[in-house]
């Protein structure tokens, strides 16, 4: 992991970061967490069998020094002639901090915080609802393990990656740079989960796995995650895609205008 850093650069692994997070606000002065996503650390070879070793890696910069993201990305509102307010794009340069290169590595596997898109204070936001799985189903565990395996695979082969901001218990909340990759990511996963997600077991409903909401539009502010350090989005664009997603039909890909 030393390896990988650049000069004055902090790195952990996700694991060493878990252990010590319940002490970031008493003992470590809180910390800046970025999420660096997950690398391929090294490889071994014995005969013919290779094991890869591959860690999610966390970047920590001290509070004093850490740039603010949130500061520096996104649009705020400013008076305009008519009196009314306009959406004008915050002038990062404004903003000092520490900043580092995407880290030195062998090979990344998965989007990082540098991957979460914010040119021009624009975002698409999409949320995905898992809902053709039972609830009280001992097989739900399991089978949402299978189901984000689908999700960030669709994710990666968009050019540029689409990008997970957060999971919870089957809801993800992703952002992508542009509308046409998030309808793109929505189409295929409904594909994919319908013809090939034979690995799911017990009563699953493969045709209306998921809702699927998409808005493109202006955001407030963007960071990382106090604890996870994976990109934060905010403003109106975030609730109302959400709605959008809401409102779909099982099974449906559904657009904001």
């Amino acid at each position: 992991v030393e390896g990988m850093c650049h000069g004055g650069q902090i790195l952990c692994t996700m694991e060493t970061w878990k252990a010590v997070s319940g002490m970031a606000e008493r003992y470590l002065g809180r910390p800046q967490i970025l999420d660096c996503g997950e690398h391929l650390l090294f490889e071994t070879r014995i005969g013919n069998t290779t094991t890869r070793y591959q860690r999610r890696i966390m970047q920590l910069v001290p509070r004093e020094f850490a740039y603010d993201f949130f500061e520096a990305r996104g649009r705020k509102e400013v008076p305009a002639p008519d009196g009314k307010n306009s959406l004008e794009v915050k002038d990062a340069s404004l903003v000092n901090g520490r900043l580092f290169p995407p880290v030195i590595s062998k090979k990344q596997l998965t989007t990082s915080f540098l991957n979460a898109p914010y040119a021009n204070g624009r975002v698409t936001i999409c949320f995905v609802y898992t809902i053709g799985l039972d609830k009280d189903s001992p097989q739900r565990a399991p089978n949402l393990k299978i189901l984000a395996k689908y999700v960030r695979r669709q994710l990666l082969v968009l050019n540029p990656p689409g990008y997970e901001c957060q999971e919870d218990n089957g809801c993800w909340m992703l952002a992508f740079d542009r509308m046409v990759n998030a309808v793109f990511f929505g189409l295929q996963l409904k594909a994919a989960v319908r013809e090939g997600a034979e690995d799911l077991v017990g009563r699953v409903n493969r045709e209306n796995m998921f809702k699927v909401g998409i808005l493109s539009g202006p955001f407030t502010s963007m960071g990382p995650h106090r604890t996870t350090g994976m990109a934060d989005y905010f403003g109106p664009i975030v609730n109302r895609a959400a709605r959008v997603a809401s409102n779909c039909e099982p099974g449906e890909v559904c657009v904001g205008i």
